[in-house]
């Protein structure tokens, strides 16, 4: 333990009568019993760290204290319980702001049947290089004991994935995540009853798909919602085209498939072929075609008569956009081919004229 951390548990433990105090109890909700003899561990952040800085035993009616003068009001800090096994965390509190701090723990059940997935959120950014893949999940536990898979510690198996064997870069941010055989993950996580949040990331070479990233839901799932980055890509029924978000500075197009039951695969379509590099020039073309014409028409007043025959249409650029993309995509095979470069350079200089078209 570093020397600060072990200069703070002498304070707290030698010197609890100085100071703030922060106390509470270990309570099975179910039982509505009191638990003696649970380990309790206070952690505080520091330099970007949270540090365990001390853990302390429940009384005989499961009571327990925190006190000494490192415990100031408006100190940010978090507990956990540990039964059976299983840490079950406060939220981040505050010194001062609450009497007392329950913390709720459950018997342990090895039952899967009661699990099932609320909502799975799938985020996939295509690039030339890698499919970057973020997967959001809400796991349900509708039992009244908590789920723990198997095993213990860091090396326990609770919530299983079906993911891609070819996978680079695996990252758990909700708890250590570990393969136990081909094409199948799990989180350490334990899920108490109610709702828990999941989440990991990772990376594919486009090369190692087959034109399709397939899902496949281990757990019965209510809602999946597939967000597309770039937002020119589109799946086709059963799922529903929601347009075109934006989330965290990066926009997305975002579909919805409802009702998947366990073991049920959906293939979502991506350009993985060598045409995706023109997939990506297009898709940022096409942005840049709509943030020009929208400079042109915030800069240039309203036109003074000209007449529906002779305007331009957006139904016009968009014919000439999807011919470029056709084109591009004929040609994947042969980027360098004169005639595919002239035809390619005459579409362009059209598409960007009527752009203007639409400004004026």
């Amino acid at each position: 333990m570093p020397l600060r951390l072990i200069f703070i548990a002498i304070l707290l433990s030698a010197c609890e009568l100085w100071g703030a105090a922060v106390n509470g109890y270990v309570l099975n909700p179910l039982t509505e019993t009191r638990l003696p003899d649970i380990e309790v561990a206070f952690y505080i952040r520091q330099e970007g760290d949270v540090s365990e800085v001390l853990r302390k035993n429940t009384d005989a009616e499961g009571n327990f204290s925190f006190a000494g003068p490192f415990l100031q009001d408006g100190l940010h800090f978090a507990l956990a319980a540990f039964y059976e096994g299983v840490p079950y965390f406060s939220s981040t509190l505050e010194v001062g702001a609450q009497q007392q701090v329950i913390l709720e723990v459950y018997e342990n059940a090895n039952d899967a049947s009661a699990l099932h997935i609320t909502s799975h959120h799938l985020f996939l950014s295509l690039s030339e290089e890698a499919i970057e893949c973020v997967q959001l999940l809400q796991v349900h536990n509708s039992s009244d004991h908590t789920y723990a898979g198997s095993g213990s510690g860091s090396e326990r198996r609770v919530t299983e994935f079906a993911l891609p064997p070819s996978l680079f870069n695996l990252r758990g941010h909700s708890g250590l995540i570990q393969q136990d055989g081909p094409g199948q993950f799990f989180d350490n996580q334990a899920l108490p009853p109610g709702s828990s949040q999941l989440s990991i990331s990772f990376n594919l070479n486009p090369r190692d798909l087959d034109d399709a990233y397939v899902h496949q839901a281990v757990y019965a799932t209510e809602r999946l919602e597939v967000f597309l980055d770039p937002p020119t890509l589109e799946i086709s029924a059963p799922f529903i085209d929601q347009g075109v978000i934006e989330l965290h500075d990066r926009q997305y197009r975002r579909f919805v498939l409802q009702e998947l039951s366990p073991g049920q695969r959906v293939k979502i379509p991506l350009p993985l072929s060598s045409s995706l590099r023109w997939m990506l020039k297009w898709a940022a073309l096409a942005g840049a075609f709509l943030v020009s014409g929208l400079a042109l028409v915030s800069s240039r007043g309203r036109p003074d008569d000209v007449s529906n025959a002779d305007t331009p249409s957006l139904e016009d650029r968009q014919i000439l956009l999807a011919e470029i993309a056709r084109l591009d995509d004929a040609h994947a095979e042969q980027p360098q081919d004169q005639h595919y470069l002239d035809q390619r350079a005459r579409l362009i200089h059209d598409a960007v004229a009527l752009t203007r078209a639409l400004g004026n």
